[in-house]
């Protein structure tokens, strides 16, 4: 086993200090940089003074480690902009919901861990599964983890044929779009649409998760719509346009309102255009082919 300590940022959070030193002492022999924050006030300047790589969520109640990151994703911009991950720690009656949050792309992975952890080397691969998932997003960093896997274990076989890419009908790769929206059935109907253009879809319920998925992908445009709960559309679309991975990706509103103060206001948040509902068919589609038009021209 490689004894050298990786030099990842780890950051565990939680409102009790004595599972914070806990968590620490468990990760302290694979990891030397590891910091506590366990003080709600100091949530935000903790988050931003660390910049951790994994974000352990050691809070004994899952409710806790929900509200802790919908505070940070309200009030730290940081969280936005620094590509992490999230690890939350969860108890047996927990694991449903937690699974469901992580599914929802709300968290990155979920332990059994309270009241007590039957298995300590699971939260330590948790983390190391982490760090390899975010290499692959740094510039200059290792992509290809099993090729590298292969070398190492020395394993002489064939060439592995890379894959194709996806190819639309004029023979470029399938523009990739996100569509956010918290109405099911308008996903469905926007889907449907898009998939008969031969489009790449991904799909959010709302800004939080939108942001979340945006610190992994990069789609080519994104569909928002302006009313949704929690964080509406306006508000997503700034946020995301304030962070550098994000902030050039083309945004078109979807709403229901046609005003004035609509448009305007959709245009300062930092759409490219928007799309009144219920909206013709041919319309989105239009709008969504010049919009990718003029964003690669």
């Amino acid at each position: 086993m490689n004894t050298q300590k990786s030099t990842a940022t780890i950051l565990i959070a939680t409102d009790i200090v004595g599972d914070a030193e806990l968590v620490k002492n468990m990760l302290d022999e694979e990891f030397d940089h590891i910091f506590t924050s366990t003080d709600p006030a100091q949530a935000v300047a903790d988050f931003e003074q660390h910049r951790p790589d994994v974000l352990v969520l050691a809070f004994n109640e899952l409710e806790k480690s929900e509200r802790y990151y919908l505070g940070l994703y309200r009030f730290c911009p940081e969280v936005h902009q620094h590509p992490h991950h999230s690890v939350i720690l969860c108890g047996k009656d927990e694991v449903k919901r937690a699974y469901e949050l992580c599914m929802k792309e709300y968290f990155d992975d979920y332990i059994l861990f309270w009241p007590m952890t039957y298995d300590s080397s699971r939260l330590l691969m948790s983390i190391h599964n982490a760090l390899r998932d975010l290499a692959s997003l740094i510039p200059g960093e290792p992509t290809q983890p099993m090729k590298q896997r292969a070398q190492e274990f020395k394993l002489e076989s064939e060439p592995v044929a890379e894959p194709e890419p996806e190819l639309n009908t004029v023979g470029k790769r399938r523009p990739a779009v996100l569509v956010v929206d918290d109405d099911e059935l308008q996903r469905k109907i926007i889907g449907r649409i898009l998939e008969a253009e031969n489009y790449q879809l991904t799909f959010a319920s709302g800004g939080f998760e939108a942001l979340n998925l945006l610190r992994k992908t990069r789609p080519d445009i994104i569909l928002m719509d302006v009313m949704m709960p929690g964080m509406d559309g306006m508000e997503t679309t700034r946020r995301l346009k304030a962070a550098p991975q994000s902030a050039k990706i083309p945004v078109i509103m979807i709403t229901g309102n046609s005003e004035g103060k609509v448009v305007v206001d959709s245009l300062k948040a930092g759409a490219v255009d928007f799309v009144v509902k219920p909206f013709v068919r041919a319309t989105l589609i239009a709008k969504i082919a010049r919009v990718l038009d003029a964003s690669t021209a």
